[in-house]
């Protein structure tokens, strides 16, 4: 019978655990890292796509905002939606059709 010295299997243990802690330092330096970032970089680009929705939106509205000062609008929005107007004029006020009357048979059946 030979025997096997126990150094050689713990030479082979510690190799193994050295492996073990090089993939384990591999994955937590490298390959998370590499991943987070990479998420990182798809979040910005979404975010940077919204932001310039947004902007171009806030201009939209800036635009409206400069219109909407202008005495012209402010006298056209007066009369559109209050009915008002200058002294000496007159407002008139097309009313729709009325709605055909509905007879009382038909209604009952």
């Amino acid at each position: 019978m030979s025997i096997v010295p126990v150094r050689i299997g713990f030479k082979w243990l510690i190799v193994a655990g050295l492996i073990a802690v090089t993939v384990m330092a591999v994955w937590t330096w490298g390959v998370l890292p590499v991943h987070n970032w990479a998420d990182q970089r798809a979040a910005i680009e979404r975010l940077e796509v919204e932001l310039q929705q947004v902007q171009s939106s806030n201009a939209a509205l800036q635009t409206e905002v400069l219109r909407l000062e202008t005495d012209d609008e402010i006298e056209r929005i007066a009369r559109r939606d209050f009915g008002l107007v200058y002294p000496g004029e007159e407002a008139y006020a097309i009313l729709p059709q009325p709605r055909p009357a509905v007879e009382e048979s038909a209604a009952e059946e």
